[in-house]
């Protein structure tokens, strides 16, 4: 901004009212005149002076450097600031000022001595090249910089030439018959998802110019345009408009929408942000050091302290499963760490989160995670399709996880080319039962130990600070009453033999009086673990309770049966038969374990990732902590081992079903199973991988 004085002749625009300078009055005072009525009024300088700072009067300014809106009555300045002017103008503009500097403050300033100046500077142009380039200067142009520098107060800027202004830049020159045939052959080709480029469109108008020309004289012809004027007019294109046509509406607002700050929570718990991700590290068996993949990883992140709330590690794909189980590790406290995992701090959070933000995944948008934030109170805050930035506080950690994974052996990296010639499953070395440490590790020691430069403090001492002042997190009744409100929901009808699920019986003596309760044909909800079934939780709404009942299972096929493990077996015995039994089941079960076992020299991480998941399926967390803790309450109707303490019997396979298929032969499964065999709809895919 150029400086200014309250000088004869000064326009201001004061109170919105355009005023110039007439006179200089003595104490201070200033006779102005309103350019559009010619009234006189006196003013004092400190009463202007106050009222440029206070923004309620402006000097006019003048000059080239100075362009009016029809709109604005003042001069609306080009360079706000002269660093934003290229440098190549800001050049000019200097050599400007260096040849009219001399003349300034010359007294009289002749013509004789414009001349001379002139003779001068283009002696220095021609003799200097390399300094001031190959441009010579003319008289009438010092006068013109003169003018202009004087008129602007000698601001610099009124040296900077308008080259940008002059002659017809900006004016379309092609004929109008030309100019629209360009139009619509752009609007036609290149605004489409296909990618055309100029010199393409070039080509289709020449095209369609031949046609038209074929109708014309050869004196009217018209001219073909050159590649630069069809880029040229791409490139006035709206960008946001073509991005939207090119890949949609979301990329659009992606790249061109300003994301504001979300929501700032102050207190723990207060917003929990819960997402899935996949590790890009290959792990390998414990057994035998062959790689097994990639693991899911399920996570919560805190937003008011960032610091890790709890998380789930398995083999499965994002699921309700793993939504479960990593609330579980979440709200419960994480004892023993220090033993287990050799980790130099306590893991500090636990406790049920006020509000729980998802995305809309499909485990997260079911029944199931919305009943159980319904009965823990928590509100669950569902974010908009395909916006990942509405939690990026758990996208922002899955990235920190990101950095840590790819600096460990067998990395997969991020993307294929990231990768070159490093061999993920040749270098692996990291066991899977590794994994857990790590990540206890870093999400203890690391992350909530180290400055977060977004919540400008450390993670562990801002959850330290938050509990003592007074903060109790809200915590369950029990612990097996949280693994119930947590349990995936369905709805069954009651009979008088118990209940049906996934082709197994249950049953309690209470659900008698139940189904006499009930409406006709009304049914019930149910709410069971996805890793255990030997039981499921029936709700009572006339007493406001769940009851047990246990599975009816006298051959303990259901001990350490997992949902997806019991549709796997079960979709093999649909193969063979036409309904389905527990004897049968438990059949199958030993049966698909020796096809398992066999699988297990395969190489193929794929096979072996589902191997694994095949083998930790009856291991869910929430149910193994319990069990290895000495002084955890026994779940209700635990199902009890023999008398001898050995596990419940196996019924023995015949030799003909016992026989495991061949070692080239693997499974294939889905989650839409029939339930007769006249509805095998989708088959098991015994075929090579």
């Amino acid at each position: 901004m150029s400086a200014q004085r309250f000088s004869v002749g000064k326009q201001i625009q004061w109170h919105s009212v355009w005023f110039e300078i007439k006179r200089l009055l003595p104490d201070h005072q200033i006779n102005l005149e309103n350019v559009l009525t010619g009234a006189l009024i006196t003013a004092s300088i400190s009463d202007l002076i106050r009222d440029l700072y206070e923004g309620t009067l402006a000097f006019v300014q003048e000059g080239k450097h100075v362009k009016t809106r029809k709109d604005q009555a003042m001069g609306e300045v080009k360079y706000l600031d002269l660093g934003d002017c290229p440098d190549a103008l800001k050049a000019i503009a200097h050599f400007r000022l260096w040849v009219i500097e001399p003349l300034l403050d010359l007294q009289p300033r002749t013509r004789l001595a414009v001349v001379e100046r002139v003779k001068q500077v283009n002696a220095l142009v021609i003799t200097e090249e390399h300094r001031f380039g190959a441009q010579t200067v003319s008289v009438a142009s010092v006068y013109r910089w003169l003018g202009d520098y004087q008129r602007s107060g000698r601001d610099l800027r009124s040296l900077i030439p308008h080259s940008d202004e002059r002659g017809g830049k900006g004016q379309r020159r092609m004929a109008p018959e030309v100019e629209a045939i360009v139009t619509t052959v752009i609007e036609e080709q290149y605004l489409t998802r296909e990618k055309h480029s100029a010199e393409d469109i070039r080509h289709l108008v020449a095209a369609r110019l031949e046609v038209e020309n074929h109708l014309r004289p050869a004196a009217e012809a018209l001219s073909y345009p050159a590649r630069t004027t069809i880029a040229r007019r791409i490139k006035t294109l709206d960008a946001r408009e073509l991005l939207k046509i090119k890949q949609g509406q979301r990329a659009a607002d992606r790249q061109f929408t300003q994301f504001g700050e979300g929501p700032q929570p102050q207190l723990p718990l207060e917003r929990v942000e819960i997402d899935h991700t996949t590790l890009d590290l290959i792990v390998i068996d414990d057994q035998d050091n062959l790689p097994l993949g990639r693991l899911t990883l399920t996570d919560c992140l805190d937003v008011a302290t960032r610091y890790p709330l709890g998380y789930y590690l398995g083999f499965e794909p994002p699921s309700y499963y793993a939504v479960m189980e990593c609330l579980y590790h979440a709200i419960g406290p994480k004892a023993n760490l220090r033993e287990k995992h050799s980790t130099q701090h306590d893991w500090l959070a636990y406790g049920i989160p006020s509000t729980l933000v998802t995305d809309n995944g499909k485990e997260f948008i079911g029944r199931s995670l919305e009943d159980a934030c319904l009965s823990l109170n928590i509100v669950l805050e569902q974010m908009p399709v395909r916006k990942p930035h509405y939690k990026g506080k758990i996208e922002r950690l899955f990235q920190t996880i990101t950095t840590v994974v790819h600096g460990l052996p067998g990395t997969t990296f991020s993307a294929i080319g990231a990768r070159g010639d490093y061999d993920s499953c040749e270098q692996a070395c990291v066991y899977l039962s590794e994994v857990d440490s790590i990540l206890n590790i870093f999400f203890v020691d690391i992350y909530a130990e180290r400055f977060h430069k977004g919540l400008e403090g450390i993670p562990a001492r801002r959850w330290a600070e938050a509990t003592q002042d007074n903060f109790l997190p809200r915590v369950p009744a029990s612990a097996e009453e949280l693994l119930i409100l947590l349990g995936q929901v369905e709805w069954r009808t009651i009979q008088h033999y118990g209940l049906d699920f996934e082709s197994i019986r249950y049953n309690a003596p209470e659900l008698a009086l139940l189904r006499n309760e009930l409406a006709k044909g009304e049914k019930a909800k149910i709410k069971y673990h996805p890793g255990d079934l030997r039981r499921v939780y029936v709700y009572n709404p006339f007493t406001r309770t769940y009851i047990e009942a246990v599975a009816q299972d006298s051959t303990g096929y259901t001990e350490g049966l997992s949902l997806w493990k019991h549709r796997v077996i079960r979709r093999f015995v649909l193969e063979c038969q036409d309904t389905v039994d527990l004897a049968a089941l438990g059949k199958a079960k030993q049966q698909i374990q020796g096809i398992v076992d066999q699988a297990r020299a395969r190489r193929s991480t794929h096979t072996r990732s589902r191997l694994a998941r095949w083998e930790k399926s009856h291991q869910p967390p929430s149910l193994t902590d319990r069990a290895s803790d000495p002084n955890a309450l026994p779940l209700l109707g635990t199902a009890s081992s023999s008398s001898d303490g050995s596990a419940p019997n196996v019924p023995q396979v015949s030799e003909a079903i016992s026989t495991p298929l061949s070692t080239d032969e693997q499974w294939r499964l889905t989650y839409d199973l029939p339930k007769t065999r006249s509805d095998q709809s989708i088959r098991t895919d015994w075929s090579l991988p």
